[in-house]
C-alpha cells in the first residue's frame, strides 16, 4: 500500500528534476556579412570554418580559436584581403592539464576533457586533438544596438562554446 502511494510521487519529482544543463558559453559575435576590400561591391555570408584549441604549457592556459570563411576566400586572399579576423577566446574552467595531458573545462561542478594533447613529431609544439566533448557552434540572430537616439538593426554570426 506505502509503495502504491509513493509511486507516484517519486515518479513525479523524476519528471520535475531538472537535468543536468549543458555548459553554453557565448564567445563572440562577428558580422553576418563581409565586404572584401579588394573592391568587390558583393557583400558576402560569413561562416564559422573550423575551431581548434591551443595550449601554453609554460602558464597552463588554454584557449579556443575560431576560424570564419567567406565564399571564394581563396581568391579574395591571393589580392591582399585577409578575410574576417580569427576568434581567440581564453574562458574561465578551461585549462591545459600537463599532467593529463589534456584540455579541460571545470565548470558546474563537472570535469570535462576537451581535447588530449600530444607533441608534435620532430617540434616541441603541442597538438590538441578535440574529443568532441566540447564544440564551438554558430548561428545567425538579428541583433538590434541602441545609440540612445535610434535603433540599428543587423544580423550577425553568434558563436558559442558548448560542453556536452
Amino acid at each position: 500500500m506505502k509503495l502504491a502511494v509513493l509511486l507516484p510521487f517519486v515518479l513525479t519529482m523524476a519528471v520535475a528534476a531538472p537535468a543536468p544543463d549543458d555548459a553554453r558559453i557565448k564567445i563572440a559575435t562577428v558580422p553576418a556579412e563581409y565586404r572584401p576590400h579588394t573592391g568587390a561591391e558583393r557583400i558576402l555570408p560569413v561562416s564559422m570554418r573550423e575551431f581548434y584549441f591551443e595550449v601554453n604549457k609554460e602558464t597552463g592556459r588554454a584557449r579556443v580559436v575560431v576560424e570564419y570563411a567567406i565564399p571564394h576566400q581563396v581568391d579574395y586572399q591571393s589580392q591582399g584581403d585577409l578575410g574576417v579576423p580569427s576568434t581567440f577566446a581564453q574562458l574561465p574552467g578551461l585549462t591545459y592539464d600537463p599532467a593529463a595531458h589534456a584540455v579541460v573545462y571545470d565548470g558546474g561542478g563537472k570535469r570535462t576533457v576537451c581535447a588530449v594533447v600530444q607533441k608534435t613529431k620532430g617540434r616541441q609544439t603541442l597538438r590538441a586533438k578535440s574529443t568532441g566533448s566540447c564544440v564551438v557552434t554558430a548561428s545567425v540572430g538579428e541583433h538590434t544596438q541602441d545609440d540612445g537616439f535610434s535603433l540599428h538593426r543587423s544580423r550577425a554570426l553568434d558563436v558559442y562554446f558548448e560542453v556536452h
